[in-house]
């Protein structure tokens, strides 16, 4: 059985309805077949039940409980051989496929859901201050040793100047002194080099690659998710 074989069958055992209940339902389960999809035909026939009971339980609902309807639902079910369908057809199934209604999450699980939220909210809040805390530290500690190397690296190439400037002119009187400070003054140069190699190595070299290894890690998991949701 098709899906118009069960409507002409449903509509032709509603004859002794009146016209616009009759049309009310046949439009329902038209409905119905719509949003369960043509793919899921056949499951909505089986889950509905034969004609004969929808028809009987249509009548049902608007007569009222009677014995009578009953009783006529009993021959139906007979004379159509079908047995062991307790759906009534008077109110769809909850889900027949993936056509059908997926119910939502239940009003106590929300609650729940909402108070452990709040009672968890100051752990929460301490450790997403504690984490962003240290995120801080971290990048407030790198750009302040950046920040040193460079500011040590210009104070000592500034004494590497007035060293040999002090060294030359004590070389007339005292040639061993001389010499001495101006040996000093090359190695505060040195190692005024070395730290503004560190200081340029670390702000234009290391910081920006480092900032380009976090913004691939955020694209490719933003590329993942992507890739997910499309599976």
């Amino acid at each position: 059985m098709n899906r118009i074989d069960f409507m002409k069958q449903l509509e032709s055992l509603l004859q002794n309805v009146s016209p616009t209940e009759r049309e009310e339902a046949l439009q329902y389960y038209n409905d119905y077949f719509d949003d369960a999809g043509v793919e899921n035909e056949k499951e909505v026939i089986e889950a509905l039940g034969n004609p004969a009971r929808v028809a009987e339980n249509i009548k049902r609902e608007i007569q009222g409980n009677g014995e009578t309807s009953a009783r006529a639902s009993d021959r139906a079910l007979v004379e159509y051989g079908k047995t062991g369908q307790s759906q009534g057809a008077g109110v769809p199934p909850a889900s027949s496929g993936s056509g059908g209604k997926e119910s939502g999450m239940p009003t106590w699980a929300v609650v729940l859901l909402v108070v452990l939220l709040i009672g968890a909210s100051p752990v929460l809040l301490g450790l997403a201050a504690g984490a962003v805390g240290v995120i801080v530290g971290i990048l407030a500690s790198w750009f302040a040793m950046i920040f040193g190397f460079g500011v040590a690296a210009l104070a000592l190439l500034f004494l590497l100047f007035v060293l040999l400037i002090v060294g030359a002119m004590c070389i007339p009187a005292d040639p061993l002194t001389g010499i001495g400070i101006m040996g000093c003054g090359l190695a505060c140069g040195g190692f005024g080099i070395l730290f503004m190699m560190l200081a340029v190595a670390m702000g234009g070299i290391v910081t920006p690659a480092i900032c380009k290894g976090i913004a691939g890690l955020f694209r490719k998991k933003k590329a993942e998710g992507k890739e997910k949701e499309r599976v």
